[in-house]
């Protein structure tokens, strides 16, 4: 019977992300037909989506294969953040109990629980939260579906969100469009994201071109975030 396994491709690597990425952006190309304003960094927040063990460190059954490519270019742009006093929060999906909070539906979808208050919602290596910024565990794909972040963002004045992490069609993404659907605007990191196959990968990205946001490099953000156009 196929299994997540079988839809699964290491397609990018540390090595070979340039190269992909130029690809990427040129297949996204036709679908984001609007003009892409430069980020503003005194209304930006950096939101990085589920990098926690399950998803990206080797050997989970969760595990993203090229997630590891991406690592580098997240903490790129998690430095350029800092650097400029800009908030950073942390999306984890994690569950207390399939009776509490994940319930038979979900699990039906997503067989393996992420046990939260262990070490499945700690990150993975080479991404470190510092103490005063903000973890959000949430429960469903979207990062704002029953939590605060929304509340968050409104009490940080933020109205820019910049996302990046894993699976790139299905959390960032659901928590893109729910951003879009609260006005405020979406830069989706290319090379700051990734999911289990190429073709899955590319597809959330158009999509989010087409109907949500803007779709970016580390590069463009990091740019930004330090005054340049």
């Amino acid at each position: 019977m196929p299994g997540i396994n079988d839809i699964k491709q290491d397609y990018v690597t540390a090595e070979t992300l340039d190269a992909e990425l130029d690809r990427w952006m040129t297949e996204v190309a036709p679908y984001q037909w609007r003009p892409v304003p430069p980020l503003t960094p005194a209304n930006a927040a950096l939101l990085v989506v589920d990098m926690n063990r399950p998803f990206v460190e080797p050997g989970c059954l969760l595990t993203v294969p090229s997630a590891q490519a991406i690592i580098p270019r997240l903490a790129a742009s998690i430095a350029a953040f800092r650097q400029a006093g800009r908030p950073v929060l942390w999306l984890v999906q994690g569950h207390h109990s399939l009776e509490h909070d994940r319930g038979a539906h979900l699990a039906g979808w997503w067989p393996t629980m992420i046990q939260a208050g262990t070490d499945d919602v700690a990150m993975g290596t080479g991404l470190e939260p510092l103490p005063a910024e903000k973890i959000i565990l949430k429960r469903r794909y979207s990062g704002f579906y029953q939590t605060d972040l929304e509340l968050t963002l409104r009490c940080l004045g933020v109205t820019e969100v910049v996302l990046g992490g894993v699976l790139t069609n299905v959390c960032p993404y659901a928590t893109a469009v729910d951003a879009f659907m609260r006005d405020l605007s979406v830069y989706y990191l290319a090379d700051g994201t990734a999911a289990f196959n190429r073709d899955l990968h590319v597809y959330g990205l158009r999509t989010i071109a087409a109907w949500c946001g803007a779709v970016v490099t580390v590069g463009e953000v990091c740019r930004w975030m330090e005054g340049g156009d």
